[in-house]
């Protein structure tokens, strides 16, 4: 066991059963003989439980439990009192005082065991059900972005497929555009239900072919593109493009990256996804003929909620939290993002994962 147990009494025969009891079962074990004491060992370290003598020299035990609560480190630290007082108000006493539990004196080995492993597990399910709910928050801020972008290519691709009335090879790639994108959509439920979030880690993916991918998102943001009249296009490749990682994060991280290149371009711009084997890492990127970022602005841009002076070129929304996202579920695969600003002008936005062997087959090809 690893958890640290802070056990303040005054009484030398308290202490002695106590550590005993508590030592053979594998805690770790801090000791103080007052109150004071205590308050000033919990500054320094601050103990998984705590088991606090009510009566004591100096400050008793519900004025030490009191200050503790008071204190951020131990707010929440849970207290069990020890005493020989058993009438009900001393009882409610130490509840108010901010007691989780009490034990009777004389101390029972077996009782204060059961109690202090009792508390000690509720502290840990308080702490894993805080975690999993700020990830699942934190997740759904994420799911919520990029959400966005499928739902408005489909209302894009629904008013192209107005304009082809009588074009039936337009009108069903407006319609195929339509399907990826409700399949993106899909996608990121499926992930959310699935609780597989970015920030829980991605030990376990496979193997996803980012050239694949690559041309999938282009296909699916091609309506954006038209509308804008830019021109987005894929560079060829020879040979697989394999790379280690989840394919449903990856495909969001990279429209994510094609969403805000086709945003910040001007009309009759142009914007291009490659692929690159780099050493043992698989690259894309996401180049624009766009206005950059200025150089001011460069630090942090993979930073929640930053804003830039750039804006979108036909008043899209952007929420500046989209290169954040990308950031997230990349480094949760084991890998990286970048940007450089080539002196021609633009911009080239890109992640790597690590590669893969290339026996290895995707587990999931985007349409």
């Amino acid at each position: 066991m690893s958890e640290t147990i802070l056990i303040v009494d005054d009484t030398p025969a308290n202490l002695c059963v106590l550590v005993e009891t508590l030592g053979a079962a594998g805690y770790r074990l801090m000791v103080a003989e007052d109150g004071e004491e205590a308050l000033a060992q919990t500054a320094q370290t601050v103990p998984d439980l705590i088991l606090l003598d009510v009566m004591m020299p100096g400050i008793d035990g519900f004025e030490t439990c009191r200050r503790l609560r008071a204190q951020p480190t131990t707010a929440d630290t849970p207290v069990l009192f020890m005493t020989a007082l058993n009438e009900t108000p001393d009882k409610v006493k130490a509840f108010a005082a901010g007691g989780v539990d009490y034990i009777t004196k004389p101390i029972e080995h077996e009782e204060a065991l059961a109690r202090v492993r009792t508390h000690l597990t509720l502290r840990r399910l308080r702490h894993e059900l805080a975690e999993q709910l700020a990830i699942k928050e934190q997740f759904m801020r994420i799911a919520g972005h990029d959400l966005r972008n499928p739902v408005c290519l489909i209302l894009m691709a629904v008013e192209l497929a107005r304009r082809s009335a009588g074009k039936p090879e337009l009108l069903g790639e407006h319609l195929t555009s339509i399907a990826d994108s409700v399949a993106q959509i899909r996608r990121i439920i499926d992930t959310f239900l699935g609780i597989k979030m970015p920030l829980a880690g991605c030990a376990d993916a496979g193997a996803v072919d980012l050239a694949l991918l690559a041309a999938a998102v282009a296909r699916q943001y091609a309506p954006m593109a038209e509308r804008k009249q830019i021109a987005l296009s894929v560079d060829a490749v020879e040979q697989p493009m394999v790379a280690r990682g989840d394919a449903t994060l990856a495909y969001q991280a990279l429209a994510n990256l094609v969403s805000n290149a086709l945003k910040y371009t001007p009309p009759h711009g142009r914007v291009q996804l490659g692929t690159r084997l780099t050493g043992e890492v698989v690259r894309v990127e996401v180049s624009d003929s766009g206005p950059g970022v200025p150089a001011a602005e460069r630090d942090g841009l993979f930073t929640a909620g930053r804003r830039l002076s750039p804006r979108p070129t036909a008043d899209e929304e952007s929420h500046g939290h989209g290169l954040a996202i990308v950031k997230q579920i990349v480094a949760a695969q084991g890998g990286s993002v970048g940007a450089d600003f080539p002196a021609g002008g633009g911009s080239v936005f890109w992640f790597q994962l690590p590669g893969a062997a290339t026996a290895e087959r995707p587990t999931l090809r985007a349409r």
